[in-house]
Protein backbone atom coordinates (compact mmCIF):
# COMPACT_ATOMS: atom_id res chain seq x y z
CA UNK A 1 0.00 0.00 0.00
CA UNK A 2 1.24 3.47 -0.86
CA UNK A 3 2.01 5.95 1.92
CA UNK A 4 -0.64 8.35 0.57
CA UNK A 5 -3.21 5.54 0.78
CA UNK A 6 -2.15 4.61 4.30
CA UNK A 7 -2.50 8.25 5.34
CA UNK A 8 -6.01 8.26 3.92
CA UNK A 9 -7.06 5.06 5.70
CA UNK A 10 -5.25 5.20 9.04
CA UNK A 11 -7.32 5.97 12.15
CA UNK A 12 -6.27 9.46 13.26
CA UNK A 13 -7.61 11.89 15.82
CA UNK A 14 -9.19 15.15 14.62
CA UNK A 15 -5.98 17.15 15.09
CA UNK A 16 -3.92 14.43 13.39
CA UNK A 17 -6.39 14.23 10.50
CA UNK A 18 -6.11 18.00 10.02
CA UNK A 19 -2.35 17.69 9.50
CA UNK A 20 -2.72 14.64 7.27
CA UNK A 21 -5.24 16.48 5.06
CA UNK A 22 -2.84 19.42 4.88
CA UNK A 23 0.04 17.13 3.82
CA UNK A 24 -2.06 15.36 1.19
CA UNK A 25 -3.19 18.70 -0.21
CA UNK A 26 0.26 20.30 -0.33
CA UNK A 27 2.17 17.17 -1.36
CA UNK A 28 5.65 18.22 -2.60
CA UNK A 29 5.19 21.71 -1.20
CA UNK A 30 6.01 20.40 2.29
CA UNK A 31 9.57 19.63 1.17
CA UNK A 32 10.93 23.01 2.30
CA UNK A 33 8.53 23.48 5.18
CA UNK A 34 9.63 23.07 8.79
CA UNK A 35 7.75 20.96 11.29
CA UNK A 36 6.43 24.14 12.89
CA UNK A 37 5.22 25.54 9.57
CA UNK A 38 3.36 22.34 8.69
CA UNK A 39 1.74 22.22 12.10
CA UNK A 40 0.74 25.89 11.91
CA UNK A 41 -0.70 25.36 8.43
CA UNK A 42 -3.08 22.77 9.89
CA UNK A 43 -3.68 24.71 13.14
CA UNK A 44 -2.14 21.91 15.21
CA UNK A 45 0.92 21.33 17.37
CA UNK A 46 4.29 20.09 16.11
CA UNK A 47 4.14 17.06 18.43
CA UNK A 48 1.14 15.83 16.44
CA UNK A 49 3.47 15.13 13.50
CA UNK A 50 5.46 12.72 15.64
CA UNK A 51 2.31 10.87 16.70
CA UNK A 52 1.27 10.54 13.04
CA UNK A 53 4.66 9.09 12.12
CA UNK A 54 4.48 6.54 14.92
CA UNK A 55 0.98 5.46 13.95
CA UNK A 56 2.37 4.92 10.45
CA UNK A 57 5.19 2.77 11.88
CA UNK A 58 7.95 5.26 11.10
CA UNK A 59 10.73 6.11 13.53
CA UNK A 60 9.92 9.81 13.45
CA UNK A 61 8.43 12.64 11.43
CA UNK A 62 11.55 13.24 9.30
CA UNK A 63 11.57 9.58 8.23
CA UNK A 64 7.90 9.71 7.23
CA UNK A 65 8.37 13.04 5.43
CA UNK A 66 11.32 11.71 3.41
CA UNK A 67 9.44 8.55 2.41
CA UNK A 68 6.28 10.53 1.51
CA UNK A 69 8.22 13.01 -0.63
CA UNK A 70 10.10 10.23 -2.41
CA UNK A 71 6.82 8.52 -3.24
CA UNK A 72 5.19 11.75 -4.44
CA UNK A 73 8.18 12.64 -6.62
CA UNK A 74 7.88 9.24 -8.27
CA UNK A 75 4.11 9.48 -8.75
CA UNK A 76 4.42 12.94 -10.32
CA UNK A 77 7.15 11.89 -12.73
CA UNK A 78 6.54 10.03 -16.03
CA UNK A 79 3.09 9.21 -17.44
CA UNK A 80 2.04 12.85 -17.53
CA UNK A 81 0.78 12.64 -21.12
CA UNK A 82 -0.42 9.05 -21.37
CA UNK A 83 -2.78 6.92 -19.30
CA UNK A 84 -1.22 3.62 -18.22
CA UNK A 85 -4.66 2.02 -17.96
CA UNK A 86 -6.32 3.46 -21.08
CA UNK A 87 -3.45 4.42 -23.41
CA UNK A 88 -5.66 4.70 -26.48
CA UNK A 89 -9.29 5.57 -27.18
CA UNK A 90 -12.08 4.20 -29.35
CA UNK A 91 -11.54 6.71 -32.19
CA UNK A 92 -7.75 6.43 -32.42
CA UNK A 93 -6.42 5.33 -35.81
CA UNK A 94 -4.39 2.13 -36.05
CA UNK A 95 -1.15 4.11 -36.46
CA UNK A 96 -2.03 6.28 -33.48
CA UNK A 97 -2.55 3.13 -31.43
CA UNK A 98 0.81 1.80 -32.65
CA UNK A 99 2.53 5.01 -31.55
CA UNK A 100 0.82 5.07 -28.16
CA UNK A 101 1.71 1.46 -27.34
CA UNK A 102 5.34 2.18 -28.26
CA UNK A 103 5.25 5.28 -26.04
CA UNK A 104 3.72 3.54 -23.05
CA UNK A 105 6.23 0.69 -23.14
CA UNK A 106 9.16 3.12 -23.37
CA UNK A 107 7.70 5.15 -20.53
CA UNK A 108 7.30 2.03 -18.38
CA UNK A 109 10.96 1.11 -18.82
CA UNK A 110 12.15 4.64 -18.03
CA UNK A 111 9.85 4.69 -15.01
CA UNK A 112 11.21 1.35 -13.76
CA UNK A 113 14.82 2.40 -14.33
CA UNK A 114 14.22 5.39 -12.04
CA UNK A 115 13.24 2.96 -9.26
CA UNK A 116 16.30 0.71 -9.47
CA UNK A 117 18.98 1.47 -6.90
CA UNK A 118 22.56 0.25 -7.00
CA UNK A 119 22.38 -1.39 -3.58
CA UNK A 120 19.15 -3.31 -4.27
CA UNK A 121 20.38 -4.51 -7.65
CA UNK A 122 23.76 -5.51 -6.26
CA UNK A 123 22.12 -7.45 -3.44
CA UNK A 124 19.85 -9.33 -5.87
CA UNK A 125 22.78 -10.22 -8.13
CA UNK A 126 24.81 -11.44 -5.14
CA UNK A 127 21.99 -13.73 -3.99
CA UNK A 128 21.64 -15.12 -7.51
CA UNK A 129 25.37 -15.54 -7.98
CA UNK A 130 25.82 -17.51 -4.76
CA UNK A 131 22.70 -19.65 -5.23
CA UNK A 132 22.96 -23.26 -6.35
CA UNK A 133 19.68 -22.67 -8.18
CA UNK A 134 17.04 -19.95 -8.49
CA UNK A 135 13.42 -20.76 -7.75
CA UNK A 136 10.99 -18.53 -9.66
CA UNK A 137 7.59 -17.99 -8.08
CA UNK A 138 4.82 -16.30 -10.07
CA UNK A 139 1.25 -16.78 -11.21
CA UNK A 140 -0.83 -15.95 -14.27
CA UNK A 141 0.87 -14.04 -17.12
CA UNK A 142 3.94 -13.33 -14.97
CA UNK A 143 4.83 -16.97 -15.52
CA UNK A 144 5.02 -16.27 -19.25
CA UNK A 145 7.42 -13.36 -18.67
CA UNK A 146 9.54 -15.49 -16.34
CA UNK A 147 9.85 -18.20 -19.00
CA UNK A 148 12.10 -16.01 -21.15
CA UNK A 149 14.30 -15.27 -18.14
CA UNK A 150 14.52 -19.00 -17.38
CA UNK A 151 15.40 -19.69 -21.01
CA UNK A 152 18.22 -17.11 -20.99
CA UNK A 153 19.64 -18.34 -17.69
CA UNK A 154 19.63 -21.91 -18.97
CA UNK A 155 21.68 -20.81 -21.99
CA UNK A 156 24.56 -19.80 -19.70
CA UNK A 157 24.25 -22.81 -17.43
CA UNK A 158 22.49 -21.17 -14.45
CA UNK A 159 19.90 -23.51 -12.99
CA UNK A 160 16.39 -22.14 -12.46
CA UNK A 161 13.21 -23.89 -11.37
CA UNK A 162 9.64 -22.77 -11.92
CA UNK A 163 6.33 -24.44 -11.06
CA UNK A 164 3.38 -23.59 -13.30
CA UNK A 165 0.50 -25.25 -11.45
CA UNK A 166 -0.78 -23.16 -8.55
CA UNK A 167 -0.57 -25.98 -6.00
CA UNK A 168 2.95 -26.75 -7.12
CA UNK A 169 4.13 -23.22 -6.29
CA UNK A 170 3.82 -23.93 -2.56
CA UNK A 171 5.27 -27.40 -3.00
CA UNK A 172 8.27 -25.88 -4.73
CA UNK A 173 8.86 -23.62 -1.72
CA UNK A 174 8.80 -26.64 0.59
CA UNK A 175 11.37 -28.40 -1.60
CA UNK A 176 13.69 -25.41 -2.02
CA UNK A 177 17.23 -26.01 -0.81
CA UNK A 178 18.82 -23.60 1.64
CA UNK A 179 21.66 -23.03 -0.84
CA UNK A 180 19.20 -21.73 -3.42
CA UNK A 181 17.50 -18.33 -3.66
CA UNK A 182 13.95 -17.43 -4.59
CA UNK A 183 12.61 -14.82 -6.98
CA UNK A 184 8.97 -13.86 -6.44
CA UNK A 185 7.13 -11.78 -9.03
CA UNK A 186 3.94 -10.10 -7.82
CA UNK A 187 2.60 -6.72 -8.91
CA UNK A 188 0.18 -6.43 -5.98
CA UNK A 189 2.45 -8.00 -3.39
CA UNK A 190 -0.64 -9.65 -1.92
CA UNK A 191 -1.11 -12.84 -3.98
CA UNK A 192 -2.17 -15.49 -1.38
CA UNK A 193 -0.31 -18.41 -3.00
CA UNK A 194 2.90 -16.39 -3.21
CA UNK A 195 2.54 -15.15 0.37
CA UNK A 196 2.26 -18.77 1.52
CA UNK A 197 5.31 -19.71 -0.54
CA UNK A 198 7.29 -16.77 0.90
CA UNK A 199 6.43 -17.78 4.46
CA UNK A 200 7.77 -21.26 3.80
CA UNK A 201 10.91 -19.94 2.09
CA UNK A 202 11.63 -17.62 5.02
CA UNK A 203 11.16 -20.50 7.47
CA UNK A 204 13.70 -22.53 5.46
CA UNK A 205 16.07 -19.53 5.39
CA UNK A 206 16.03 -19.23 1.59
CA UNK A 207 16.83 -15.64 0.47
CA UNK A 208 13.87 -13.99 -1.28
CA UNK A 209 14.18 -11.45 -4.11
CA UNK A 210 10.86 -9.72 -4.78
CA UNK A 211 9.81 -7.87 -7.93
CA UNK A 212 6.79 -5.75 -7.05
CA UNK A 213 5.16 -2.31 -6.82
CA UNK A 214 6.48 0.69 -4.89
CA UNK A 215 4.22 0.30 -1.86
CA UNK A 216 4.41 -1.74 1.32
CA UNK A 217 2.81 -5.18 1.14
CA UNK A 218 2.76 -8.59 2.81
CA UNK A 219 5.44 -9.83 0.41
CA UNK A 220 7.68 -6.76 0.66
CA UNK A 221 7.81 -7.17 4.43
CA UNK A 222 9.13 -10.73 4.04
CA UNK A 223 11.59 -10.18 1.17
CA UNK A 224 15.34 -9.91 1.66
CA UNK A 225 15.66 -7.74 -1.44
CA UNK A 226 12.97 -5.74 -3.24
CA UNK A 227 13.17 -4.51 -6.83
CA UNK A 228 10.40 -2.02 -7.57
CA UNK A 229 8.59 -1.80 -10.89
CA UNK A 230 6.42 0.78 -12.65
CA UNK A 231 3.36 1.27 -10.43
CA UNK A 232 0.68 2.94 -12.54
CA UNK A 233 -1.93 0.33 -13.41
CA UNK A 234 -5.18 -0.33 -11.61
CA UNK A 235 -5.95 -3.91 -10.63
CA UNK A 236 -8.90 -4.28 -12.99
CA UNK A 237 -9.79 -1.07 -14.88
CA UNK A 238 -7.35 -1.29 -17.79
CA UNK A 239 -7.04 -2.46 -21.38
CA UNK A 240 -4.07 -4.73 -20.67
CA UNK A 241 -1.00 -5.04 -18.44
CA UNK A 242 1.20 -3.10 -20.86
CA UNK A 243 3.31 -1.22 -18.30
CA UNK A 244 3.55 -4.04 -15.77
CA UNK A 245 4.67 -6.55 -18.40
CA UNK A 246 7.25 -4.15 -19.82
CA UNK A 247 8.56 -3.36 -16.34
CA UNK A 248 8.90 -6.98 -15.24
CA UNK A 249 10.52 -8.02 -18.52
CA UNK A 250 12.99 -5.13 -18.19
CA UNK A 251 13.95 -6.04 -14.60
CA UNK A 252 14.40 -9.70 -15.56
CA UNK A 253 16.56 -8.69 -18.55
CA UNK A 254 18.69 -6.52 -16.25
CA UNK A 255 19.17 -9.36 -13.75
CA UNK A 256 20.09 -11.81 -16.50
CA UNK A 257 22.54 -9.32 -18.01
CA UNK A 258 24.21 -8.67 -14.66
CA UNK A 259 24.71 -12.40 -14.12
CA UNK A 260 25.96 -12.74 -17.71
CA UNK A 261 28.51 -9.95 -17.12
CA UNK A 262 30.05 -11.75 -14.13
CA UNK A 263 31.74 -14.14 -16.57
CA UNK A 264 31.27 -12.19 -19.77
CA UNK A 265 33.74 -13.84 -22.19
CA UNK A 266 32.82 -17.38 -21.19
CA UNK A 267 29.07 -16.75 -21.33
CA UNK A 268 29.31 -14.96 -24.67
CA UNK A 269 31.24 -17.83 -26.21
CA UNK A 270 28.74 -20.36 -24.88
CA UNK A 271 25.85 -18.40 -26.36
CA UNK A 272 27.58 -18.09 -29.73
CA UNK A 273 28.58 -21.75 -29.88
CA UNK A 274 25.15 -23.09 -28.91
CA UNK A 275 23.30 -20.66 -31.19
CA UNK A 276 25.54 -21.60 -34.12
CA UNK A 277 24.83 -25.29 -33.54
CA UNK A 278 21.07 -24.69 -33.41
CA UNK A 279 20.92 -22.28 -36.37
CA UNK A 280 22.79 -24.63 -38.73
CA UNK A 281 19.61 -26.58 -39.33
CA UNK A 282 17.51 -23.52 -40.13
CA UNK A 283 19.07 -22.40 -43.39
CA UNK A 284 20.96 -19.20 -44.29
CA UNK A 285 19.14 -15.88 -44.15
CA UNK A 286 18.88 -13.73 -47.26
CA UNK A 287 18.84 -10.51 -45.17
CA UNK A 288 22.37 -9.10 -45.25
CA UNK A 289 22.17 -7.14 -42.02
CA UNK A 290 21.54 -10.26 -39.89
CA UNK A 291 23.71 -12.70 -41.85
CA UNK A 292 26.74 -14.08 -40.01
CA UNK A 293 30.07 -13.56 -41.75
Amino acid sequence: MLIRDRLEECDFSNSERAIVDFILEKKLEIKDMTTKEIAQGAFASASTLVRIARKMDFGGWNELKEAFLKEEEYLQSHFQEIDANLPFQRNDSIMSIASKIAAIRKEAIDDTRSLITHDDLQKAVLYMRKASSIGIYAVSNNLILAREFQHNMARIGKKTEMRQLQGEVVHGAYMAERTSCAMIISYSGETPTLIQAAQILKKHKVPVILITNIGESSLSRMADCVLRICTREKQYSKIATFTTDSSIAYVLDVLYSCIFALDYEKNLQVRIDTARAVEQGRGQTTVEIIREQ
